[in-house]
């Protein structure tokens, strides 16, 4: 299904919903202000009336429920640093009852410590928080769960999958936790804020707050089960790919002491019997060419495990133990696509976070807050191969993984302390953050040698195989072939090896400091301006300093219009792998040889035309933190019949963005037209020395952009809620991710592009429909547009060592020439004309649902044990969502999808609750 027609579907269900809300016969309308002890406006309070419907006050303090059913209920006030409270509203006979709610400032529990993170009471535009019954409607499984809220945090920009999620106010990434410890999500808060290091369009922000053990006992017991009949085939597979999944767990929780303290904990498991379909194509046993297409069995047991105990130590003074552990199991892993099974590896993944957090009421407006946790992060693989690796570009991997045996082990240590302070206009946050990586990486990358077939220049054959004089273009797989086969044209075009020791250990201490403060200066104008600094070691820096400031005007009916605008430099840290391959392949630990031309049965022993070069990686000692200069202006409306409009505008520039860079590339001029010569490359001076290549992690990237992004949301109505978003983003940058090098080392030619994460236009779309019987239908609809990628030769024509050539445009057809969807391509060239990621992937387009229905199994209104059914469907319309391209010019599956996501999935479920 193409982008358009997932485009209109989202229109249809849009357009259906308003017609739930055009009365309300049999309830009433509530409206009221919310107010702390002192009188002042509470904004962002939340509301929730008996029957579920729900509102938020905007920056009056204001809310309203245009439809409550019945004629009385009773409400719910919740607001982060006060004590919640109930109050009971009903039918005057006029249709309306008006409500002042003040609330007293929290007592210190469990619930002060979550509240207390928000820091402000500044309005945020784009922020959006889950409640624990919105939750409820996401996705059971961890890994749908963290795609439709990675979804749903990306309304700034940037790739989804780069949103980061944190638990429970601690800074370090996690995973995420069972979905029935979760009380709510917060997504995309302020970012512009100092207590946050990445900016908005880095895909996002998903702050999880998981659910104290207060009140009484209560928990669940559910199993869930996703049969292979039910299930769609993968749609890259020939065969059937009876997929299945089965999860069962429970959960429990309620006081140790009543109203002192409390536990809960969480337990689950997953069993997945997943296919990986290999789509490449092959040499059969008769070195012909052919397709090949098999389904791999890739089996996925995962534990997840979660204990939490909340102590009211004193009236001011609370404390937060939790335990939390992931543990996976994976077979048949990097298997798929190009890669053939035997090139796969079975891993093993465990994450073991303990995390205590004390919070302390220091006065009436001062609230102090500390958190200390320790992580065990453990990956292992076990190679399925021991063999070099046989990579021929664009056609399948084979041999051994590169990656052998992997055991790469993390500990973390993150201590912060945030200080609150709130009085009269003034909303004041301090913090201090420090996090520190202790890495125990032994990976034996490239130990068995890895030989890589490029295509190029080679002999004519005749009939009985003898070489012609002439000359012509192969492919990667046809010298593959003659390689095989022992014929002229055969050499390899590489084969690389490491050796060394395996094993780097080093520690790296990210440091943090910020303060906030958030003023009101009069009831409608919010002035909110702060200052963070962070340093690093393992690369050493420290001057790095981010202002930031944003003003908020509210006007209108109860403030109905509010306007934003923010401005704001970040700094972002190295990436903890960067430090890790620096250390690991820098000439004295290891060191990897390239042997060109090397003889296919003895790639190490010197032949008359093999020529060796070594590699090495350089951290040079001045590499510093990527800056990012960002502004922003948006503004929300609300509107009649109690829906909200967003608009907002992003624009920035990125400098100092980390790239690779081989300061001692042969000095070798573009051309066109003529076939390469690798040879002559190789033989060209180099500016330092001959024979090595020296790959420099360097802040040469830059990056500069857009993106626009409009809402429309619906959340008052009784039988239905929607929201509906749009994201427009225009992003160049000549960087990718930390790894990414330019074509050539002496030119930016066709390096500043498409950004490598870009989806152009993206639309999210998530509705809630109570349906008669008391059946309740959910959905997320998340439609893109493909993100760019780059086209390649499969050759180093420039003898840099890096396999990223891209071709140029031709003018008419010829030997290398290759005819594509993008116009005449020609590999007969050295530093192609092509620009960096010009080519595009498919649409994307994910849709879930979600049918359920809850049954009480005690007599009475307040029933508290209940059943819920549930038919939960993943990818409800089966659409082909690409996840890997051909991208070699000279492949026939160049530009074609060569794997996907799952295929549709069905999940029935039921959940026992007490």
């Amino acid at each position: 299904m193409s982008f358009r027609v997932a485009v209109t579907i989202v229109i249809l269900f849009f357009c259906s919903i308003p017609t739930f809300g055009e009365s309300c016969a049999a309830g009433f309308r509530v409206e009221g202000t919310v107010l702390d002890p002192d009188g002042l406006l509470i904004e962002g309070a939340h509301i929730t009336a008996t029957d579920g419907s729900s509102t938020q006050t905007n920056a009056k303090g204001y809310f309203v429920l245009p439809c409550v059913s019945s004629s009385a209920t009773d409400l719910t006030v919740e607001a982060g640093g006060f004590a919640s409270s109930s109050v009971h509203a009903e039918n005057t006979g006029a249709g309306s009852a008006t409500l002042t709610v003040k609330l007293a400032l929290a007592q210190v529990d469990a619930d002060v410590s979550i509240a207390a993170d928000s820091g402000s009471d500044a309005p945020v535009l784009g922020s959006q928080t889950l409640n624990t019954k919105q939750v409820e409607q996401l996705a059971d499984d961890p890994d749908d769960l963290t795609r439709e809220l990675q979804a749903l945090a990306a309304t700034a920009g940037g790739g989804a999958a780069n949103a980061t999620i944190t638990v429970d106010g601690f800074e370090n990434a996690s995973a995420l936790p069972p979905k029935d410890t979760i009380a709510s999500v917060n997504l995309d808060p302020d970012l512009f804020s100092p207590q946050y290091e990445f900016p908005p369009f880095e895909g996002g922000h998903i702050e999880i707050t998981t659910k104290p053990g207060l009140g009484d006992l209560h928990g669940s017991v559910f199993f869930t089960d996703s049969d292979g009949s039910f299930n769609a085939t993968d749609p890259f597979s020939l065969t059937a790919t009876p997929a299945s999944k089965r999860r069962y767990g429970f959960s429990v929780g309620g006081p140790i002491v009543k109203k002192k303290s409390g536990f809960n904990l969480s337990l689950e498991k997953r069993d997945i019997n997943e296919f990986n379909v290999v789509n490449a194509i092959t040499l059969d046993a008769n070195n012909n060419q052919e397709a090949l297409q098999q389904a791999v069995q890739a089996p996925q047991r995962l534990w997840i495990a979660s204990a939490r105990a909340d102590a009211q130590i004193t009236p001011s003074e609370s404390i937060v133990v939790s335990f939390a552990a992931n543990v996976n199991n994976l077979g048949n892993q990097g298997v798929g696509g190009l890669t053939l099974a035997e090139a796969g590896f079975d891993s093993h993944v465990s994450e073991f976070d303990l995390r205590i957090a004390n919070t302390l009421v220091l006065g009436p407006h001062l609230l102090d807050q500390t958190r200390m946790g320790y992580s065990w992060k453990d990956t292992a693989q076990t190679p399925l191969s021991t063999a070099p690796q046989l990579q021929v570009a664009g056609f399948f991997t084979g041999g051994g993984s590169t990656a052998q045996a992997l055991n790469n082990r993390e500990r973390d240590l993150e201590i912060n302390n945030d200080l609150f302070y709130d009085h009269g206009k003034h909303t004041m946050k301090f913090g201090v953050r420090s996090l520190a990586y202790y890495v125990h990486d032994n990976d034996p990358d490239t130990f068995n040698g890895a030989f890589i077939f490029g295509g190029g220049s080679a002999p004519v054959l005749d009939a009985n195989n003898q070489p012609l004089p002439q000359t012509t273009n192969i492919t990667a797989l046809e010298q593959y072939r003659r390689a095989n086969l022992n014929l002229a044209g055969g050499t390899p075009t590489e084969f690389q090896i490491t050796t060394g020791d395996p094993l780097v250990a080093f520690t790296q201490w990210k440091i943090s400091m910020f303060a906030e403060d958030v003023i009101k200066l009069t009831s409608h104008l919010t002035f909110t301006t702060g200052l963070r600094y962070q340093l690093q070691t393992s690369p050493d820096n420290s001057l790095n300093f981010g202002p930031r400031a944003g003003l908020a005007w509210a006007f209108g009916k109860n403030d109905s219009t509010v306007l934003h605008a923010r401005i704001g430099l970040f700094s972002q840290s190295s990436p903890l792998k960067i430090s890790t391959e620096a250390f690991r392949l820098n000439g004295i630990l290891q060191d990897q040889a390239l042997v060109y031309s090397p003889s296919f049965t003895s790639p190490l022993t010197p032949t008359g035309g093999s020529l060796q070069v070594n590699t090495i990686r350089s951290l040079p000692h001045t590499l510093g933190q990527t800056s990012v200069y960002l502004y922003q202006f948006g503004g929300e409306q609300a509107l009649p019949y109690g829906w909200r409009a967003e608009v907002s505008f992003f624009a920035g520039v990125g400098w100092n963005w980390f790239r690779i860079r081989n300061i001692n590339a042969p000095l070798v001029a573009g051309s066109n037209g003529v076939p390469p010569d690798p040879t002559s490359a190789l033989l060209a001076p180099r500016p330092l020395q001959p024979n090595l290549n020296i790959l420099q992690f360097q802040n040469s990237g830059h990056l500069s952009g857009n993106v626009f992004q409009a809402s429309l949301s619906q959340q008052s109505y009784k039988y239905a809620n929607v929201s509906l978003a749009w994201i427009y983003e225009t992003t160049r940058s000549d960087a990718g991710n930390s790894f990414d090098s330019p074509q050539s080392t002496y030119s930016e030619a066709g390096e500043a592009s498409r950004a490598d994460w870009q989806n152009t236009n993206d639309l999210i779309l998530t509705g809630n429909l109570n349906l008669p019987r008391k059946v309740q239908f959910s959905t997320e609809i998340d439609a893109q547009t493909g993100t760019p990628f780059n086209i390649t030769t499969g050759t180093d024509s420039n003898g840099d060592g890096i396999f990223n050539d891209r071709p140029s445009f031709a003018t008419a057809p010829g030997n290398g020439v290759f005819a594509t969807r993008y116009g005449l391509l020609s590999t007969n060239t050295v530093n192609g004309n092509v620009p960096r990621n010009f080519g595009t992937m498919p649409s994307t387009v994910h849709i879930d649902a979600n049918l359920s229905r809850a049954f009480a199994l005690d007599r009475g209104k307040d029933s508290h044990r209940t059943l819920t059914l549930n038919v939960r469907s993943a990818n409800l319309i089966n659409h082909t969502n690409v996840t890997a391209v051909g991208t070699v010019v000279s492949s026939p599956n160049f530009a074609q999808g060569v794997a996907a996501e799952a295929a549709r999935r069905l999940e029935l479920g039921a959940r026992v609750s007490f």
